[in-house]
């Protein structure tokens, strides 16, 4: 009988993020019947950290048990790298590629105020800041950076690198202090969609419109908070389930001993690109009318009206607010109309339990066939495959 490699998979369930990565890993393992994988949570894996596993995937934030699995001398792919180790491959996201993706969104919304929000002395969000502040300086723009005053109230621990905590953060005073003093409008790029909501929040406190004032821009793509703030949030989507597939295949090829005399590996996954909410639908230079009109869609895309109906809400030309349309967004406002739908579909898809059938119709278009052609063609996948991948579990 073949000998079967066992895994451990050190990833938190508790976030979106972790819980992608996961998928990915499943996947992965259904056509490996060779490996056996499994779970452990990241609380509790000092009391499980043993020589019976062949290998580890780790997203692990305290440095005790990275120590304690590093001396083992098993192959180790770690994930998170807060607490890097020379024999362990990594698996990460493309940080230069997500903070360039950021800066272009406001750029290409016509931004000329900038700002990222992050936290104190946590790593991912330290990258993300510099990459996307230096892109910026490089085209000579100047971003505002928060910076989490030195106080025991800032400190950021493993809830907020692992967790899903959505209550009040321990610096929103700070924040909302640096928000209040920044110059409006301005895009602001938030590490992770946990504190892009967290922000969405203080500026509602606050009185700020959002994206009026503040527009507001996450990474991560967790439909726990995108979907359900208000209003709906942006984000870069990391591809956090290819991060997943790219770690188990990692930890497979150390397993199988190929590349075993040089460096372990250390492989990039690109983000699959932004996914555009109304937390950053706003066009600082365009018509004033233009954030109305497309808040007219967005609330009422899913509600079957055309593009006559938006000519009419404007109280404009066919002409006028088609050419501010395009001039603005690069697409007609029938396209607008489409995108919106696709956007409710998401979150349909994502959040209940109703046929595609019925998320066709619900989600404004008029036939089932004609939605799956539009879905296909916007996401790249069916509309069941979509939502297998992002369902909120």
């Amino acid at each position: 009988m073949k000998n079967v490699a066992r895994i451990a998979v050190v990833v938190e369930r508790s976030s979106a993020y972790g819980r992608s990565v996961i998928r990915g890993i499943a996947d992965f393992a259904s056509a490996r019947p060779d490996l056996e994988f499994s779970l452990i949570d990241p609380r509790g894996v000092m009391s499980r950290i043993s020589g019976d596993f062949d290998g580890y995937i780790c997203r692990i934030p305290d440095e005790a048990p990275v120590a304690a699995i590093a001396r083992l001398g098993r192959p180790v792919v770690d994930l998170l790298c807060l607490h890097p180790a020379e024999s362990f491959a990594t698996v990460r996201p493309d940080t230069d590629a997500i903070g360039r993706l950021a800066a272009n969104h406001f750029l290409s919304r016509k931004f000329s105020n900038f700002a990222f929000c992050g936290y104190r002395h946590i790593g991912f969000s330290d990258i993300r800041r510099n990459v996307f502040a230096s892109f910026l300086e490089k085209m000579r723009y100047r971003p505002s950076i928060y910076r989490p005053p030195m106080s025991p109230r800032n400190r950021f621990g493993r809830d907020f690198v692992l967790g899903d905590r959505v209550d009040t953060p321990p610096d929103a005073e700070d924040v909302a202090k640096w928000l209040e003093k920044i110059p409006k409008p301005v895009g602001v790029f938030c590490c992770d969609d946990l504190r892009a909501s967290q922000v969405a929040a203080i500026c509602k406190s606050l009185g700020m419109s959002v994206p009026g004032d503040v527009a507001i821009l996450g990474v991560d793509n967790d439909p726990v908070y995108c979907v359900f703030s208000n209003p709906r949030l942006s984000s870069i989507d990391p591809d956090s389930a290819e991060i997943g597939r790219r770690a188990a295949a990692t930890l497979a090829g150390m397993l199988a001993g190929s590349g075993s005399a040089s460096k372990p590996p250390a492989v990039i996954v690109p983000p699959k690109g932004v996914v555009a909410r109304e937390s950053t639908n706003v066009y600082p230079g365009a018509p004033r009318w233009l954030p109305d009109a497309l808040a007219y869609i967005g609330s009422n895309a899913s509600k079957g009206i055309s593009a006559s109906d938006v000519f009419a809400h404007t109280g404009y030309s066919r002409t006028l607010v088609e050419k501010a349309f395009k001039d603005t967004l690069s697409r007609t406002v029938q396209q607008e109309i489409a995108s919106a739908r696709i956007v409710e579909a998401q979150r349909l898809l994502a959040t209940t339990f109703l046929s595609v059938k019925e998320v066709a119709l619900h989600s404004g278009f008029s036939s089932v066939e004609y939605f799956s052609k539009i879905f296909t063609g916007a996401t790249g996948m069916t509309a069941s495959a979509w939502r297998e991948k992002n369902a909120v579990q």
